[in-house]
């Protein structure tokens, strides 16, 4: 049996596994998918000179339907299989599955960017521009962290010092991305680096600017962070008064400080593993292609944020929370988004009733 999306549909659950999106979210995807599509791929055809048959004419493909053509392309991010399996599930040729992921993967990118859920990129803007769609952040302020993604070892040594990261031994790419504090959603993100470089020094090379004094939750590597006038906040590290001695303990003060951030900055690893739901970011990058790498990234990223944006359990009652830029999301894509309380980390059972 092959995929089809007439089929499948009516299984929402498998949907679910199949995509990471429910069938809201896949049908809202699918608008914006379709215009790109015709953009991209339909238009040049029927335009060019030397076309002689009408729209639509010619042998039906594997994917006739626009649905087919998302759900397919969205199988291939999730799950992520070789090109030989997801042949095997839509019914073609593996060389066939390798063209329609380079058509459809760009396509896909650019329906998460028509939709606005896509992050923007850092390098270069200002910290005023990125969040100008989310006002309450000029006081919430914003987390940052970098992420990793695991790729294939060079056999250039050059390449190999430059991609080793050193964490769990492996050679990667790296982003750094901001987030919204509240809701998970990834606003921005940097220019794709070589594992070696250090977060800080990929955020310094982005020359962002800030000239308000916007608060930006940072961890450890971090630590000497200046941008603009955003107040850069990082964990207080013990020290050591003299080289050999053990670090002096840590004051009750700074490490409720310490333990403050820490809880703030909950959001932003949840966000990370949310994006890491596509196993295109977690696997052994397989693609060569220039720039594969980054545009799965950046899918991976921008599915996310539909996430975030059409799901009431990112959000926060306004109730507890005014939600201002929580409806800015949601009227981005033009959806009603329906809210229920959302509690803290570790609250008690007489906070949740």
């Amino acid at each position: 049996m092959h995929l089809s999306y007439t089929q499948v549909v009516k299984r929402p659950a498998l949907l679910h596994r199949l995509t990471g999106l429910n069938v809201k979210e896949f049908e809202v995807l699918q608008e914006s998918f379709s215009a790109q599509y015709d953009q991209q791929v339909i238009q040049p055809r029927v335009s060019a000179p030397s076309r002689k048959r009408a729209a639509g004419g010619g042998q039906k493909g594997a994917l006739p339907e626009m649905a087919d053509k998302l759900l397919f392309i969205l199988v291939s991010t999730r799950i992520y299989p070789l090109l030989i399996v997801q042949g095997m599930f839509f019914g073609m040729a593996e060389s066939k599955a390798c063209k329609w992921v380079g058509i459809l993967l760009p396509i896909l990118d650019a329906a998460l960017g028509r939709s606005h859920v896509r992050p923007k990129r850092a390098k270069g803007h200002s910290l005023e521009e990125i969040i100008e769609q989310f006002p309450a952040l000029k006081d919430l302020g914003v987390l940052t962290d970098g992420t990793e993604r695991p790729i294939r070892r060079s056999k250039d040594d050059q390449k190999q010092k430059e991609a080793y990261s050193g964490k769990k031994k492996r050679h990667t790419k790296k982003h750094v991305t901001l987030t919204h504090p509240k809701t998970q959603y990834i606003l921005a993100t940097s220019e794709e680096a070589n594992g070696s470089k250090h977060d800080k020094k990929i955020l310094d090379e982005a020359a962002l600017s800030c000239t308000t004094p916007i608060p930006m939750s940072a961890d450890k590597g971090f630590q000497g962070l200046e941008l603009g006038n955003a107040v850069v906040v990082t964990p207080i590290k013990r020290k050591r008064k003299k080289k050999g001695q053990p670090r002096e303990e840590l004051t009750p003060a700074q490490k409720e400080h310490n333990r403050q951030l820490a809880q703030t900055r909950i959001s932003i690893e949840l966000s990370l593993a949310g994006f890491k739901r596509n196993r295109s970011v977690t696997d052994i990058l397989r693609n060569t292609r220039q720039g594969m790498s980054d545009c799965l990234a950046l899918v991976a990223m921008g599915l996310h944020n539909l996430r975030v944006s059409m799901r009431a359990s990112y959000q926060y009652s306004p109730a507890s929370y005014d939600g201002g830029d929580v409806f800015v999301m949601a009227s981005l894509i033009g959806e009603e988004v329906y809210y229920r309380p959302h509690y803290h980390v570790g609250a008690s059972r007489t906070e949740r009733e």
